[in-house]
Order: C-alpha cells, then sequence, then structure tokens
C-alpha cells in the first residue's frame, strides 16, 4: 500500500527558520519548468518571487540546477506563487506537488547527510514498527533548548539490533549506531540510535509511532490496520521478538506476548490476538499477571507454537533456536 503524499507532514511550519528546513534532492527539473513559467510572465514576476521567499537569485538558481536541495516549504510557497501568477488550478497544482513527491531521490535536513524515506509500506517496515512499539523509543523534542532527533531500538543482544539496522539501512539509507550499557546489578543491554530529522518525523508523522514514554498506552499504527495481512503479520513478528517469548518446561511448551498496562490490556493485545485467531493461531485471552500491571496472551500447545512459527516466525536469533527445538520435538511425535 503506497503512502499518500507526506511532505507537509515533514514539516511543523511552512514558514519555519531555515536551520530546521527539511529539503528535497533531485526535484531541479521541477523547480526550472515551474521557474520557466513564471518567467513568461515577465521579469519582474521573477524579482517577487524572490521577495516572496525572501532569497537571493543565487539560492534559486542553485536550485534550478540542482546544485542544492530544494526546502519543503520554499518548494510548496513557489508552486503556489506558480499557481497564482500563471492561473493555474488546484488541480494543476496537486499534479506538480505530487510530481515533486514521486521524482525526489532522498530528504536532508538542508545540505546534511541525504536519506531516503519509503513511500509504500512493505514487510520491512511492518517489522520495524512492531518491534517499536515493543522496545522502541522517539527521543521526545526539546521546545527551548536543543531540538533531538534521535529514534531509538532497545535489545539485549547486539546481533538482534543488527538485524533491525540492517533494515534502516535497506529502508532509509542509513546506519545507525550501537552503545552497551549495563546498570549497577550488572544487567547488560544494547541501545540502536539513528539520528535524522527526516527519518524522525517519518516515524512520528507518516507512521504514527508516538513520542516520548508509550508504557501502557501502546496502540497499533492505523497504517499497520489498514494494510494487507502480509503487512500485519510482519508487525506481530517485529512485536512478537521485543515483547514475546517462547521456551519449554518439563511438562510442555509456551509461548507468550506481553504487554505492561493497568486495569485492562492496552489495545495492541487483542488486535494481535484477533488477528493471530484468523490465522488459526490461537492463544488465550489477555490474562493480568498476578500482582502487576502486566497482561499476558499465550498458549502451550505445541501444534499452535510450530503454526505460529510457520505462519509468523521470528528474526530474534535466540527465539528461532528455541522455536526450531520445539518443532523437532513435534515432528518426533507425530513419527512415533
Amino acid at each position: 500500500m503506497k503512502f499518500d503524499n507526506y511532505l507537509l507532514k515533514l514539516e511543523d511550519n511552512i514558514n519555519k527558520k531555515h536551520k530546521e528546513n527539511i529539503c528535497l534532492h533531485g526535484v531541479s527539473p521541477i523547480i526550472k519548468s515551474i521557474y520557466l513559467d513564471i518567467k513568461k510572465k515577465g521579469y519582474g514576476e521573477i524579482k517577487k518571487v524572490l521577495f516572496e521567499l525572501k532569497i537571493p537569485y543565487q539560492t534559486l538558481y542553485s536550485w534550478i540546477s540542482g546544485s542544492n536541495p530544494t526546502p519543503i516549504s520554499k518548494a510548496y510557497n513557489l508552486l503556489r506563487y506558480w499557481e497564482k501568477v500563471c492561473k493555474k488550478t488546484e488541480a494543476e497544482f496537486v499534479e506538480k506537488w505530487n510530481q515533486l513527491y514521486e521524482i525526489n531521490e532522498g530528504y536532508s535536513q538542508n545540505s546534511q547527510r541525504k536519506v531516503i524515506l519509503p513511500k509504500k509500506i512493505n514487510e520491512n517496515l511492518g517489522y520495524m514498527a512492531g518491534f517499536f512499539q515493543g522496545d522502541g523509543h522517539l527521543k521526545k523534542r526539546e521546545i527551548k533548548k536543543f531540538q533531538e532527533y534521535s529514534i531509538y531500538f532497545y535489545e539485549n543482544n547486539e546481533e538482534n539490533l543488527k538485524i533491525i539496522d540492517n533494515i534502516i539501512c535497506k529502508e532509509f539509507n542509513i546506519k545507525g549506531r550501537i552503545y552497551l550499557g549495563s546498570n549497577k546489578n550488572g544487567h547488560k543491554w544494547c541501545t540502536l540510535r539513528i539520528s535524522s530529522k527526516p527519518i524522525y518525523l517519518f516515524f512520528e508523522k507518516v507512521l504514527n509511532l508516538r513520542t516520548g514514554k508509550k508504557v501502557r498506552k501502546v496502540d497499533v499504527p492505523k497504517i499497520i490496520k489498514k494494510s494487507k495481512q502480509n503487512i500485519q503479520l510482519s508487525f506481530i513478528k517485529g512485536f512478537f521478538d521485543a515483547e514475546g517469548g517462547v521456551g519449554e518446561t518439563k511438562k510442555n511448551p509456551w509461548l507468550d506476548i506481553g504487554q505492561a498496562s493497568k486495569e485492562i490490556p492496552c489495545e495492541i493485545l487483542p488486535w494481535i490476538r484477533n488477528k493471530l485467531n484468523e490465522n488459526g493461531i490461537i492463544l488465550s485471552e489477555p490474562k493480568r499477571t498476578k500482582n502487576q500491571e502486566f497482561f499476558r496472551i499465550r498458549t502451550a500447545k505445541r501444534e499452535t507454537i510450530k503454526r505460529f512459527f510457520d505462519i509468523v516466525s521470528s528474526n530474534h536469533l535466540e527465539k528461532r533456536i528455541k522455536f526450531k527445538k520445539i518443532i523437532k520435538n513435534v515432528k518426533s511425535k507425530n513419527r512415533t
């Protein structure tokens, strides 16, 4: 499923200060065509558009030639000026605006490193969003202080974070940094950090992933709810890898998916349970853990766990080993 044109969602304020600009790369053919249409109305109109955009001619020329990326806010205002001066219709404006969205080759904050942003949802993004809802975090931006645009993913095993980092690299053309940490009790964890304003705004405004702390408020993004089944299952796989568990006791195997919540389970657990049930993977209703603000959906049936792995699967290295051991026992029992 393709995303609608989200250029304006990447702009908090269309007239913001130039230091905060999100810029488009590779759109000079469109900017040049707009410029030539306006120029036909007389050079006086070029002077007016420069005044309107509050830029020197050299800046406009750098956008036309492609030597500099074009700020989204300036492209929008230039296009609106073109619409007015050249007497274009709203439909013509929208067509040209969508052309800018379609042909752009990447985004950057001013002339910083260029990244790409996906134009459609796919299984990689579904998995990444699911993992993020379990063990991800958008650093809440400061209003008066330094503006931080950082995205964090957490895991105990560095190798599992490298899987997420590879997805980020493939979908956004940027590599994150992995940091190792530990507490006073010796518990170790790893953090993957990605710092990019365009990607941050894509997570926040396009995927609608929550900023700040989201414990007890974990939901399913609307884009996932509207996506096809394979995307939804990838989302569940990501959330399971972050918040699920699988293993085997002396009595039987088990699989569960949990999330902190106060009085009733947060939205994501019933939604996951329903989607799994639709695929013949029957898990229990969300049950509260004794003396804890925590809910789980689970199963202790070996065949159900096998079906979960066959249909949903897992990218988590340790969990895959446990799945394969349980599945091996399923096959051995069937042979006897």
